[in-house]
C-alpha cells in the first residue's frame, strides 16, 4: 500500500534517521504569504531541514513539513518575505498536446526554461508509486527534479519528479494540494 503524506514533528523528526547528503534540484514557491515551497521528495530524502537557494540569491533554511513518497513530492516552509509564488491550476488535468513549460536548475547552471507538450496522462515511472503522472516531451536534465511544469497561462500544473527516455514526468497539481491538506 502506498504511504500517506507524513507530517514533520520538530521534536521527533521523521521516523527515518536523517543522513547528510547534498542533492541539487529545483523547487517551486506555491504560497508566498506562508513560505511554502514544493519540491521532489527524493531531493530532501530523510532530511528535516534543507537550504533553499532562491533565484535572487538568498539562501534560506527550509523545514520539511510534509512528504508524500507515493507522489515523490515534499512541502517545505521558509520564512516568508518578499517571495513570489506560482498559482496552482484549478482547471483539472491538462490535455494531451497542450503546450507546457518546465522550469528547473539543470546541472546547477541556474534557472532554465524549456518548452514542449503534454505527451500523455496517467503514466507511471519506475521508482514512483503514483500512476497519475503527466508525461511531457519537455527536455529536462539532472537538477530539474522538483521544478515547475507550467501551462501557457503561467499556472503550475505539475512538479517534475523524473526523466526517462527523453520524457519528463511530473506529478499533477492535485498532489501539491494533498500536501497542503496534510500540513493543516
Amino acid at each position: 500500500m502506498p504511504s500517506e503524506p507524513r507530517i514533520f514533528d520538530p521534536e521527533a523528526g521523521f521516523p527515518d534517521a536523517p543522513t547528510l547528503r547534498e542533492w541539487q534540484g529545483a523547487g517551486v514557491v506555491v504560497d508566498a504569504l506562508v513560505g511554502f515551497i514544493v519540491t521532489a521528495n527524493h531531493l530532501v530524502a530523510n532530511a528535516t531541514v534543507v537550504k533553499a537557494l532562491l533565484q535572487d540569491g538568498r539562501e534560506l533554511d527550509a523545514v520539511v513539513l510534509v512528504r508524500s513518497e507515493r507522489d515523490d513530492v515534499a512541502l517545505l516552509r521558509v520564512e516568508p518575505g518578499n517571495l513570489r509564488a506560482l498559482t496552482l491550476e484549478n482547471a483539472g488535468v491538462p490535455e494531451v498536446g497542450e503546450p507546457v513549460i518546465a522550469i528547473g536548475n539543470p546541472q546547477d547552471w541556474g534557472q532554465s526554461v524549456t518548452l514542449g507538450i503534454v505527451s500523455a496522462l496517467h503514466r507511471s515511472c519506475p521508482g514512483i508509486a503514483s500512476r497519475d503522472l503527466i508525461q511531457s516531451d519537455v527536455r529536462v536534465s539532472q537538477g530539474s527534479s522538483g521544478g515547475a511544469l507550467v501551462n501557457l497561462k503561467g499556472r503550475l500544473i505539475g512538479v517534475v519528479v523524473a526523466r526517462r527516455s527523453g520524457f519528463a514526468f511530473a506529478v499533477p497539481a492535485d498532489a501539491v494540494r494533498r500536501l497542503f491538506v496534510a500540513a493543516q
